[in-house]
């Protein structure tokens, strides 16, 4: 059976990596979004990982060991209860639309998030999708969870939700 795990990767190295698991035909995920980078001559727009060293990979159990030792750039995954850590499909699914249709209001939080109320999008580019409300940095955000892992976050006007 197929689950997404969490590849942890070499810091700066989850394009490489991504290149690799593509061109092995392995099912991956690693978002990237579009920021301005500043330097004292010029201002210049990079794509960046919203999750830095980590990227996502889809397989079964039994491929995960041959990832390892096909690409020496994953040093392990991200594990949970002495196994490796599962993120379900659902929760993926939201994230990977968040991060599609967010832009560059996304970000990601590793740290626990207590507990908010369960909201749904009513309009706008993430309509029916259904989280929870957070407040993040003092700021209300919109939150989906990724099990251990932490949560992905973005700005979201609050009259564009309802609660459920």
């Amino acid at each position: 059976m197929m689950h997404w795990y969490v590849g942890c990767v070499r810091s700066c190295q989850e394009k490489k990596v991504a290149e690799s698991l593509a061109a092995h035909g392995v099912e991956f995920y690693l978002p990237i979004r579009r920021e301005v980078r500043k330097w004292s001559d010029r201002r210049k727009i990079v794509e960046v990982p919203v999750v830095p060293r980590f990227v996502f990979i889809r397989c079964e159990e039994s491929d995960r060991v041959g990832i390892l030792s096909g690409e020496p750039r994953i040093w392990r995954f991200l594990p949970f209860d002495g196994k490796a850590a599962i993120v379900r499909d659902g929760e993926m699914e939201a994230f990977r639309r968040m991060v599609e249709q967010g832009g560059k209001s996304v970000g990601f939080t590793d740290r626990p998030l207590a507990p908010g109320d369960r909201i749904r999008v009513a309009s706008g580019p993430l309509t029916g999708l259904a989280c929870e409300l957070v407040s993040v940095d003092g700021n209300r955000c919109l939150a989906v969870r990724l099990g251990l892992l932490g949560a992905v976050t973005m700005d979201l006007d609050l009259e564009t939700i309802e609660r459920l």
